[in-house]
């Protein structure tokens, strides 16, 4: 390419012949035509390099990036913004992209405009549809950070109003993403992704239909395991998430003081016990919570039968 794109997409692709003809088709069809879309996929088969050679041949905006080995899928999000940084270093926009989900034809256009007009924040994301296997269903209870000037209540709404996966698929400024360190080897990595920029920016809602999200699986801790470590997972991912994310927030802003000049080590201390605090809040009161689950099983007035032998 000649010209610097505005806005690169890192695809991590995994085995998804099928639907990344109609992902591509999505991504490239942006009225906003300065973009590129580099692939790194992490399951090369013959199938998924013909759909891609095809794009290619016709479309130089189009890289494709086989591993080698297995990354997972953390190492394999890392690994995309990598290459992009390194190919793209002047692109003031990324996005990641999945291998199944539907962009709007100005889903870059109107976010990059957005996050042009507001040098404050850091990341753009539009109103979600997701598609079921069978339905669809709208998303329109989302929120944003911006205008807040208080990290610790963007910090706040962070973990109590808005949803991580839909957020993590909006458009980001590129530098802040590289200075946040992208996405780190913890459960719930794009949750804490998300707590990361609360505190270097504001998040705005563009408030137009502009994604289109595949839901085809239910979510579950060893599902994230399997599929976010190529091997086995490491021993403190068993950890609540809560837990692992409190450690990391610690750990770089208190310790290695990566807040700053903004965020003091004392402030970062306080910014992380916030993030404790209402994640543990959070989780306390979420409608799937354990205490209600027991709750459900065992209503009042009936215990749980326990064996006399024990």
């Amino acid at each position: 390419m000649t010209t610097v794109p505005r806005v690169v997409f890192a695809m991590a692709a995994y085995n998804r012949p099928n639907a990344l003809s109609r992902t591509l088709e999505s991504l490239l069809s942006q009225t906003l035509r300065e973009i590129a879309v580099v692939i790194v996929d992490d399951h090369p088969t013959p199938e998924v390099q013909a759909v891609v050679d095809e794009y290619a041949a016709g479309d130089p905006r189009v890289v494709y990036l086989p591993n080698a080995t297995r990354l997972g899928m953390i190492a394999n999000w890392q690994h995309g913004f990598r290459c992009v940084r390194e190919r793209f270093p002047d692109t003031p926009f990324f996005g990641w992209a999945s291998d199944h989900d539907i962009w709007h034809p100005r889903w870059a256009e109107i976010l990059a405009g957005a996050l042009e007009e507001r040098p404050e924040c850091v990341l753009a994301y539009p109103r979600i549809m997701r598609i079921y296997p069978v339905g669809r269903r709208r998303i329109t209870t989302l929120q944003d950070t911006a205008g807040i000037e208080s990290a610790r209540e963007r910090v706040r709404l962070s973990i109590v109003s808005m949803t991580a996966g839909n957020c993590v698929y909006g458009l980001f400024r590129a530098g802040a993403l590289e200075r946040v360190g992208g996405f780190p080897r913890v459960l719930l990595p794009d949750r804490y992704l998300l707590l990361q920029l609360a505190v270097a920016g504001q998040v705005l809602h563009v408030p137009e239909f502009l994604w289109y999200r595949e839901v085809a699986a239910a979510f579950s801790y060893p599902r994230q395991r399997r599929m976010l470590f190529a091997g086995p997972a490491p021993v403190y991912a068993f950890l609540p998430p809560t837990v692992q994310h409190f450690g990391l927030l610690f750990w770089h802003l208190v310790v290695k003081g990566r807040g700053r000049p903004e965020h003091g080590r004392a402030a970062g201390l306080g910014l992380a016990m916030s993030q404790l605090w209402w994640s543990t809040k959070r989780q306390a009161l979420h409608p799937d919570a354990l205490w209600r689950r027991l709750v459900r099983r065992f209503p009042a007035g009936r215990s749980p039968r326990v064996s006399r032998y024990v």
